[in-house]
């Protein structure tokens, strides 16, 4: 694999910290180990806890191929299972729902909601089958800030010891986020690699030029920051709250924070507590879904909320559909050359240094 120059982000490094080279984001075999070295053993969102409200409540999701599930509990606790029957294969549920038991749609093999088999047609009298050590396998799972987690390293180190610190800086800026419940979540298909989708938002070099709404409707810009949060793969957003006559709405009380969380989330504070997420989902070398779901204190949607919500899909998320897309575009182009990025020792919104410690994750987990 080409290599790059190993870089500095301190004041004074002799050469220019420059991007990577486009391979690290269209060649198949740098995908193939991000799956396998980053994906699969890292800390995911799978969905807000209020989505599963009472018991036999699941939801349905995937991670790259493996379909999954989580799902309350009779004794209400989550789990999350792989979404596969331990017979052969057929899928156990779909989307959102509820049920009292887990019937396996293909021969009715059936679990109770703590993954147990329960039963099995014409298996009764069978020497040589045992019911009671069939289980479905399940996945680490937790819950920060409200929030679902999976992890598919059965190895995985708590959240808590990945992003150490991280849960109190959240709980600091909205001390009441426990009391958020899921309101709307939109997807989209970005034509692009993932790493392409994650670093576009951990920059606001482009928000002055692209995101003028963003910029004149929620956050100060001049204030906008993006820092390391300690030795953890977490980078954090902060700028004070936009307080002009082109403010989306009543932001007072509190200022912007955002916590993303590598590789592919971000638990955003709007000023005044209003909490969204994105999330990534890789789908190919080329090809990544993105989510933005939007939290309320009792999961309905009022007319300030509706407001943002739909600023912010037409604005913000729209124009970075465009441009993620156009930069996969000139990855490949037989001109594309790594440039240098733009490291301001003071930071701030013109700096991109944050984009040079993605960098550096990226390649601790591919190069080797």
């Amino acid at each position: 694999m080409e290599q790059v120059m190993e870089r500095s982000v301190e004041q004074g490094a002799e050469a220019p910290v420059l991007g990577l080279p486009a391979n690290y984001y269209r060649s198949p075999e740098v995908f193939r180990r991000a799956r396998e070295r980053i994906f699969l053993k890292s800390w995911l969102f799978a969905c807000h806890a209020s989505r599963l409200p009472e018991p036999g409540s699941y939801f349905a999701f995937s991670i790259l191929d493996q379909d999954l599930f989580v799902i309350r509990g009779r004794d209400g606790g989550l789990r999350c299972f792989f979404n596969v029957c331990r017979h052969r294969g057929h899928a156990l549920v779909e989307g959102v729902g509820r049920s009292r038991v887990l019937v396996c749609p293909y021969h009715a093999w059936t679990y109770d909601l703590e993954g147990r088999l329960r039963g099995a047609p014409g298996t009764r009298g069978l020497a040589n089958f045992d019911a009671a050590g069939i289980c479905l396998t399940e996945v680490k799972l937790e819950v920060f800030c409200g929030f679902v987690f999976v992890n598919l390293d059965p190895e995985a180190r708590p959240m808590g010891e990945v992003f150490p610190g991280v849960e109190a800086a959240v709980r600091a800026l909205c001390p009441d986020i426990d009391d958020r419940a899921f309101a709307e979540e939109h997807e989209a298909e970005e034509a692009c690699n993932w790493l392409v989708a994650v670093e576009n938002y951990n920059e606001c070099y482009h928000c002055k030029v692209v995101h003028k709404t963003f910029a004149s409707g929620v956050i100060d810009p001049q204030s906008y920051n993006i820092s390391g949060f300690g030795e953890t793969q977490c980078l954090h957003h902060a700028a004070k709250a936009q307080s002009g006559a082109g403010a989306w709405y009543d932001t007072s009380g509190s200022d912007y924070g955002s916590f993303f969380l590598w590789p592919g989330f971000s638990l955003q504070i709007y000023p005044s507590g209003l909490v969204n997420t994105y999330h990534w989902q890789p789908l190919a070398p080329e090809a990544t879904r993105v989510f933005r779901g939007w939290y309320s204190r009792d999961g309905t949607i009022d007319d300030d909320l509706r407001k943002v919500i739909d600023l912010d899909r037409d604005t913000t998320f729209a124009e970075d559909l465009t441009l993620v897309k156009s930069v996969q575009r000139g990855l490949g182009s037989l001109g594309y050359r790594p440039g240098p990025l733009v490291i301001n020792p003071r930071e701030g919104i013109d700096s991109e240094h944050s984009i040079a410690k993605l960098h550096d994750w990226l390649r601790e987990a591919v190069d080797v």
